[in-house]
This record gives structure tokens, sequence and C-alpha cells, in this order.
């Protein structure tokens, strides 16, 4: 099976580019927001309906009904992301036992899979264990909050982030008009993922996403620029904080990984942000931590500005 719309990721391609590739009705497809987990589910969806050759052909019956939205065994489900609640995933069972209108098989895509319940994933389950004409493409950014017999009758695969040389050819690509510096910071703050650099310079990034990337700047500036973006993470909720911190941890990995200058501070500081994560979940003062973090890049921190 061929990835026509999704970059990099060579071991997920790999992995299906095999003649037997699907051993089990659902197929798990994790990572963060931006990582491209619905391009990947598209893609193979596409294939798996495709009545053409190598598949997908992009231009057969098939191909062009799911590029126009209109196949009748491709469903889209739980775009917006919200709670899946017990009655939605009985209904998809119901469904799924229904043959499909012209393709071997239908392909149902799950948004938000690990935001089903217990309750949810056991009514799921019962499909999984059942012979259905129905492949499951979940798409989750937490896997271990599926629970472990969902996931062992599943395959699973963990998008991967890009390097960065990719990412910016790719933007440049797709924002002609950008200058190198611009695509180099959104590359940079994207922790490797396209769809999160998309978002920065299309300027669709949510409030978040947009203090990661500034805070992983303000780090290569001074002082002063970290505790201006610390200031600003004040106003944040709850909620929000705990995101920036999950968007700033991917963003240091991936630092580290290109090989930024003082890794070792950008690891200290990466399991500090891991830790104020956590307090998010006790109700902790976003406030209290947002001055908590600016004290500890002062005091912890041997970047470029504490050389000057």
């Amino acid at each position: 099976m061929r990835f026509p719309s999704l970059a990099g990721n060579d071991n997920l391609k790999r992995a299906f580019s095999k003649e037997h590739f699907l051993d089990s009705g659902a197929i798990i497809l994790s990572g963060p927001d931006g990582s491209g987990k619905r391009t990947a589910a598209r893609d193979i969806a596409m294939g798996l309906l495709c009545t053409g050759s190598p598949a997908p052909c992009g231009s057969c019956g098939a191909c062009i009904r799911m590029k126009a939205g209109s196949h009748p065994d491709y469903e889209l489900l739980n775009n917006e992301g919200a709670e899946i609640k017990v009655d939605m995933v009985r209904a998809l069972r119901a469904r799924s036992f229904i043959r499909p209108s012209e393709a071997q098989c239908k392909v149902f895509v799950l948004c938000a899979a690990d935001k089903m319940n217990v309750q949810s994933q056991n009514a799921l389950l019962k499909v999984l264990e059942e012979p259905a004409s129905t492949v499951f493409i979940l798409l989750c950014e937490n896997s271990e909050s599926l629970l472990p017999t969902v996931r062992s009758r599943s395959m699973h695969y963990r998008l991967e982030p890009l390097k960065e040389e990719l990412l910016v050819r790719l933007l440049s690509q797709r924002f002609p008009a950008a200058d190198s510096r611009q695509l180099q910071e959104a590359a940079a703050a994207s922790g490797g993922f396209l769809g999160t650099a998309i978002a920065a310079l299309s300027g669709d990034e949510s409030e978040s996403v947009r203090l990661a990337r500034q805070f992983i700047a303000a780090l290569g500036r001074d002082e002063l620029s970290v505790l201006t973006c610390c200031m600003e993470l004040s106003r944040l909720s709850r909620e929000d904080y705990a995101l920036f911190c999950d968007v700033l941890c991917r963003q240091l990995l991936h630092s580290v990984r290109c090989g930024m200058e003082n890794p070792g501070d950008l690891l200290t500081l990466y399991e500090y942000v891991e830790e104020q994560k956590a307090k998010t979940a006790f109700n902790a003062s976003v406030t209290a931590l947002s001055g908590a973090l600016a004290a500890f890049c002062g005091e912890n921190l041997k970047l470029s500005w504490r050389k000057q």
C-alpha cells in the first residue's frame, strides 16, 4: 500500500507495504495533535477501498469518491474530538455488521479514541472479537488510555516526528511567501510534526501551542524573554497549561535530537515541565506554576543568554 499524502513515517509505510499487512480488524494510530494521524488514516482507508493498483491508485471510482468525501463505505467519526459515549459505540457496532455497499470492507475512522470511557471501550471490544466486514482505525494521542484488551486486538503504530530539513522543505512548498527564518522557527518549534508547523505559519495554532513555540524561542534569546513568556502563561486555564507542558516537552525533545546546544539543560527543563504538568491534575495554581517555571529557568539553566 502506498501513502501518497503522508510525509516521513518510514516504519509505518514499510509495515503496510507487505502483501498481508492487515491481520486485525482494528488499527491504532497514535501521536500528538498535528502528527499526521488523520492523513495516515485517510491514506490507509483509500488503500483499503481502492479497486486499482497499486493501491491507492488515485484514479479509480473508489479513490475519486474518497477524495470527494462521498464513498459509501467510509465514515470519519467524532471529528470534533468530543467524549465518546457508549451509545455512539453501540450504533457503530450495529452498522459494522451491515455489508459494504461496494467495497470488500467498510472503514470507520474514530478520532480521539482515547476519549472512550471503559464502558464504551468494552462495547467496541465486542465487535473486535467478532467477525465483521469493517476495519476500525482508532486515532489517539495516548494509546495507554485504551484498555489492554483493545490494544491487544489492534495493530498499533505511532506517528514519528520528521527531520527538520524535510519539514522546512515541505513548509517552503506550502508557504512560498515565508522567509527562511519563519520556516526554520516553525520547524524547530513544531516538535517535528508538520501539522503543528503549518498551524504556526497559518495562524491557526492554539494559545498553548503559540506560547510553547514562544518559550522555545525565548530560551535562545535572553532571560527577560523567558520571564515575559511566563507572565503570559499565567493567564492560561489549568487545562491549557497542561497542553502547553505537553507541547513544550515534545519541542524540547525534538531540539535535543536536532543537536541544539546544551542538551543537558534542555533535558533538565523537560523533566521539570513534566512535573509541572502532573501538578495541574491536582488543582495547582497556574500563576504559581508559571512563576516557578520562570524561577527555575533563571536559577538552573546555562543557555546562551547566561553566557553573555
